[in-house]
């Protein structure tokens, strides 16, 4: 608000009553600012850290509890395979879980002009083969219903009409995620 930016400008661009926000991937995108740094030391070990920086949003980032997004990073190859045992990830938003009542679990949220990062580093098996670190991040819009309808879809009881309908709801949480960003960083 600050800098004349409101609400309107990123969730409703030219007054379209579309809504943008985490659903949809370019809203994300044009929220966050990620940059990574690589690094090879003596012994062979490989570092990488990641900052996810929020720079367009004027908000959390996620804002509701309902989605979450992650960074992961996975130390890859010269042919691009991924090296077992160098995965790395971190989730981004706000972890809640009802459990006789409402209970916060994490809030790794990220605030205007604020960052997470993620570092990770490994050492021996194919380590010294890495040549690259592959550095996603992914957006899941619906991760909270994601979790919600798994719970209930345990319930062997349950009447296979909703049984059906809660099999669908699942279905269009999943079909919700994307890849927001996917670098591949050379390790110097």
């Amino acid at each position: 608000m600050r800098r004349g930016v409101q609400c309107q400008h990123c969730h409703m661009p030219d007054r379209e009553h579309s809504w943008k926000g985490i659903h949809d991937p370019e809203t994300f995108r044009q929220g966050i600012t990620v940059s990574t740094i690589t690094g090879r030391g003596k012994g062979g070990t490989v570092s990488v850290r990641v900052r996810v920086k929020n720079t367009g949003a004027g908000h959390y980032l996620p804002t509701t509890p309902t989605p979450a997004a992650w960074v992961s990073i996975t130390l890859v190859d010269k042919r691009g395979a991924a090296i077992e045992g160098a995965h790395s990830e971190k989730r981004i938003g706000r972890h809640i879980a009802y459990k006789k009542g409402w209970q916060e679990i994490e809030d790794t949220r990220i605030p205007p002009g604020e960052h997470l990062e993620l570092a990770s580093a490994w050492k021996n098996g194919r380590v010294a083969k890495a040549t690259h670190a592959r550095v996603e991040i992914r957006v899941e819009p619906d991760e909270y219903y994601e979790r919600f309808y798994r719970r209930l879809l345990r319930n062997k009881s349950l009447p296979a009409n909703e049984a059906a309908m809660l099999r669908e709801a699942l279905k269009r949480t999943r079909d919700s995620q994307y890849s927001a960003q996917v670098e591949l960083i050379r390790i110097r």
